[in-house]
Parts: C-alpha cells; structure tokens; sequence
C-alpha cells in the first residue's frame, strides 16, 4: 500500500501516465482511500491546466512612469 509520501513524489509520474500498471493501480487503490490525495492531485491537475490555457509568452510593457523610477533608483545609487 502506498502512503502519502509516495502519492507526492509519484504524482507527475501519474499524470503524465509514464507508472507502470501495478504501480497505476496501488497510486488509484490510494487514491481511493485517501481524500486529502485526492484533492492534491485534483489541484495539481489544475494547476497543470491552468498553465497550459496561459499565453506563451506576455508581453512586457514598461511605460513611461516606470522608465522615471528606473531613472530615479540608478540615480539615487549613483550618489
């Protein structure tokens, strides 16, 4: 039987679908027993989505105001 620990350190593994069949079914066995593992992997699975629904790349937008305290700090180092 597995315990917790191994649920944690297993949970990747099981998501991505790379365990082994017995392995697949002691972490469900677990799984089934265990509600505190149950909501880890449900919040690790929306984490994982949550991630992959974000756009690649955001741009960066620096404006003026942040220009003038960019400005401010390099000058305020330099005295």
């Amino acid at each position: 039987m597995l315990k917790c620990r191994d649920i944690e350190s297993m949970a990747s593994e099981y998501l991505d679908k790379n365990l082994s069949l017995r392995q697949r079914m002691a972490f469900k066995m677990h799984l089934f027993l265990c509600h505190n593992c149950r909501n880890y992997i449900r919040q690790l699975r929306t984490t994982i989505e949550s991630i992959r629904l974000m756009p690649q790349k955001q741009p960066i937008v620096i404006d003026q105001h942040v220009k003038n305290l960019a400005q401010q700090l390099k000058d305020s180092t330099q005295k």
